[in-house]
């Protein structure tokens, strides 16, 4: 017996020395960054963060060494009292991490604040069941919860949107160019850390036994358990129920609806969201009945067709439709005077993104498909792009097009391309490993000129094969996030912001300056050649600029913008230039699904029906992204699913071709889809 005690006590000491170890651990993490996480503010001073994390430390490291055993009883009633508070202290401090911002559940329903606590405390409860301790499956699930909102302030900071339910098939992208970005915590975030330091000795001050002595216990258990998950998940997750309770997850600022309803639920509402649903009435006689009104073009062997070079590159966008901004200097002069005057058409188009998840915009552009009818958050290529599906790709080749690259000097199977491109018709794909030109990067990402390179090369290998028309497709690197990183051979084409303190968009803007500056050698290099070429230029979306930079660059009138206003920050300019003569036109407005057919009718190409149906849409509703649309005739913004929207059953019929060509593929009308041969 005295053996057995004092192997006890041995291993309890043990356990302090290692939470004494961690401890200290936090105190040099402390110190290391204690610059950015004292950084001023405008709300505490430094000496109140210092108070206020050293007291949380001490606090902690008491709690180690304090042990309560009140007798078998009273020590089941603590165990469930600990249970019941866990589920309250977990949500707060899994909110602490954007306490910084101004909502924090300022006029919350109280049955909302309930919800949150009802899903953390199933959830800690399947943790305990599961790992047959109070403590340990409650300290489980309250890391768990800690770190996910840790990780969502950084990945707001990063793209300005939080995280998704969605996004869990982007982790393996994310974590690629995460190298790009700069991880640093804040005081609230420390603070978060703290508390939940607090909080895990604070179990381990009471005395917790199993919570089952039998195997066939647990195995009960563990069944309600399952029973209740399955049941909650499809009542709770999967219905309407908690929008009707007044949560209601912006798509536009879906952080806004994270900090005044919370992580949990709004986390759990997006699930619901990510789910593909089959749009009202959808038939394949429907579908026939909208198809058969719009005859496919017939290929003419004969035509003379130009090189098409199209670009759609990273991050690139004109801040100016954001508010006034002075620069010392022209940031794109090149561009802005070849939309003013040269020999193109060009406008603005909007993207159903921003500041991130890239490969939507490509979808939209080389599909003609929208992701105002995929689940807001969810990347098409990585979740819905399964099979071989018809694209301007497969468009071209059926007119006699060769070369038909893609190239993305990144990692191939950032979302899924390595996958995605060959499904949309691609003969090619370049990225950095097997790219045919010398690698040249500023930053971490190759630049622009590298990436225009390739394509000029890949089009001199091409030309020795054959003389018929070239297709390369190309989405840049070296615009991306983030725009703290410093930059190589930066200072000669600095930009500064003059009437602003955004010092992260006079980063950006500097590699505009560059990228405006090699797409004129791309145009150069196809003014000076004998062949009919034609390029079209557009951004994949707007930068994550830093909050405290749109404050100052609108006054901070950006926090309060309605959705039709918000919609400046997926503004994005385009362009489609020729070496040969085309009619010159101005767009006022586009979106990423029409720029294909825009394309198209630039070259004097054939158009499938699919793109002769938007040329008839795009009268009626002349912009149509995933966070809303305007109407053609009354200039008034709608939302995808307003059904008292006088374009609602345009918007249906879109829907429905979209879903027969992406998901009902067995039964798409391939004639409506393709050029006739």
């Amino acid at each position: 017996m005295l053996k057995n005690i004092d192997f006890n006590k041995n291993r309890q000491r043990w356990k302090n020395y290692f939470c004494l170890f961690i401890s200290f651990l936090f105190l040099i993490f402390f110190y290391v960054n204690r610059t950015t996480i004292l950084e001023n503010d405008p709300e505490f001073s430094s000496k109140f963060k210092i108070a206020s994390i050293v007291l949380g430390w001490i606090v902690g490291v008491v709690l180690i060494f304090v042990r309560l055993d009140f007798g078998k009883k009273w020590n089941r009633v603590i165990n469930i009292l600990y249970i019941l508070f866990a589920p309250c202290y977990i949500f707060f401090n899994m909110e602490i991490a954007v306490f910084n911002e101004t909502y924090s559940f300022r006029g919350q329903h109280l049955s909302l604040l309930l919800f949150n606590f009802l899903l953390i405390g199933i959830l800690e409860l399947i943790f305990i069941v599961i790992t047959n301790r109070v403590r340990l499956g409650t300290d489980i699930w309250a890391f768990i919860c800690v770190m996910f909102n840790i990780v969502n302030h950084f990945v707001y900071e990063f793209r300005g949107t939080p995280a998704m339910a969605s996004d869990i098939a982007t982790v393996g992208t994310a974590l690629e160019v995460a190298d790009g970005y700069k991880i640093q915590f804040n005081f609230y975030t420390t603070v978060a850390l703290v508390m939940l330091f607090d909080f895990i000795m604070l179990g381990r001050v009471i005395k917790c036994e199993p919570v089952f002595k039998k195997v066939s216990h647990r195995l009960c258990g563990i069944a309600v358990m399952a029973i209740v998950s399955v049941t909650g998940f499809s009542q709770l997750v999967m219905t309407d129920m908690v929008s009707n309770r007044g949560l209601y997850l912006s798509l536009f600022n879906p952080m806004r609806s994270y900090q005044q309803y919370g992580s949990i639920a709004c986390f759990t509402r997006s699930i619901k969201l990510s789910v593909p649903e089959k749009p009202n009435g959808y038939s394949l006689k429907k579908v026939e009945e909208i198809t058969s009104k719009y005859t496919s073009d017939t290929v003419d062997p004969n035509k003379k067709r130009p090189n098409v070079i199209a670009v759609i590159n990273e991050a690139f966008s004109d801040p100016q439709v954001l508010g006034d901004i002075e620069t010392n200097e022209d940031y794109m002069p090149f561009i802005h005077d070849l939309m003013k005057n040269g020999n193109c058409v060009s406008g603005t188009t909007y993207a159903s993104i921003v500041g991130g998840q890239t490969a939507n915009t490509e979808y939209e552009f080389l599909t003609g498909n929208s992701m105002a009818f995929l689940p807001k958050g969810t990347v098409a290529f990585q979740l819905y792009l399964r099979h071989a599906m018809p694209s301007l790709v497969t468009e071209l080749k059926s007119e006699g097009y060769t070369g038909n690259s893609a190239t993305h000097l990144q990692k191939a199977r950032n979302y899924n391309r390595d996958k995605a491109y060959p499904l949309l018709g691609f003969d090619k794909f370049y990225d950095y490993t097997n790219m045919i030109v010398p690698f040249v990067k500023m930053r971490n990402n190759a630049t622009d000129q590298c990436t225009y390179d390739n394509i000029t090369h890949d089009y001199e290998q091409q030309r020795k094969l054959t003389d018929a028309p070239y297709f390369g497709y190309t989405m840049t690197i070296q615009n991306h996030s983030s725009y703290d990183v410093p930059f190589d051979n930066f200072d000669d084409k600095r930009i500064v912001v003059e009437n602003a303190d955004a010092p992260d968009l006079g980063y950006y803007l500097s590699l505009i300056k560059y990228s405006d500056e090699m797409f004129e050698n791309l145009i150069n290099y196809y003014k000076n050649t004998n062949e009919p070429t034609v390029i079209l230029l557009t951004g994949d979306h707007q930068p994550r600029i830093h909050d405290e930079s749109m404050d100052s660059i609108t006054n901070g009138e950006w926090r309060n913008w309605n959705d039709e206003e918000m919609m400046r920050r997926y503004e994005v300019p385009f362009l489609i230039w020729a070496n040969y003569d085309i009619d010159k036109k101005t767009v006022e407005k586009t979106s990423m699904n029409y720029l294909q057919t825009i394309l198209m009718e630039t070259i004097d190409g054939e158009l499938t029906g699919f793109q002769k149906f938007q040329q008839d849409l795009q009268k009626e509703i002349p912009v149509l992204t995933s966070n809303g649309y305007w109407g053609g005739a009354d200039g008034k913004f709608y939302s995808v699913d307003d059904k008292n929207s006088p374009y609602y059953d345009l918007i249906q019929e879109y829907a429905m071709l979209q879903y027969n060509d992406m998901t009902d593929y067995k039964n798409r009308v391939e004639d409506f889809f393709e050029l006739k041969q």
